[in-house]
């Protein structure tokens, strides 16, 4: 029977240590890879629509 809890602390452990590895991941790596992506996808829609529609400003 305490074999029995052993394992289920011990993979309980382990559980927690490869949550842990990829919440840090996601917030380290991939955020941050996500957000650059996003500003830059938004960036770049601008920029090509800027030069089909012409820059903002008043009409002539």
């Amino acid at each position: 029977m305490s074999q029995n809890n052993n394992d289920i602390v011990e993979d309980n452990k382990s559980l927690k240590a490869k949550e842990l590895k990829l919440f840090l991941f996601i917030i380290i790596l991939l955020f941050p890879i996500l957000a650059f992506g996003v500003v830059g996808g938004y960036g770049f829609a601008v920029w090509i629509f800027q030069m089909l529609a012409g820059p903002p400003g008043p009409p002539t």
